[in-house]
């Protein structure tokens, strides 16, 4: 299982996952959170599930929509920041 994510490879998984494009510049940028981006809890919950199964995220991981996408790559193990 690789659990390694770059911010722009996070991004994709996000825009994937959710419908909205997201940039991995927005993946880091402090300030930015999933409601500023568009992304709401059942957008979210699609990601979560996606990292849970195979970028090693804990099954008792929680992420919010006023969370940022910064503070999900913290929950990466293993991650590359940008």
């Amino acid at each position: 299982m690789d659990t390694r994510l770059s911010p722009d490879d996070l991004a994709a998984l996000i825009s994937r996952c959710t419908g909205v494009p997201v940039t991995g510049e927005q993946v880091t940028a402090p300030g930015h959170t999933f409601d500023d981006l568009g992304v709401d809890s059942l957008g979210l919950m699609g990601v979560l599930s996606e990292l849970q199964r195979h970028h090693g995220v804990p099954k008792d991981a929680d992420l919010r929509p006023h969370q940022s996408p910064r503070e999900l790559l913290a929950l990466l193990p293993g991650e590359v920041r940008g």
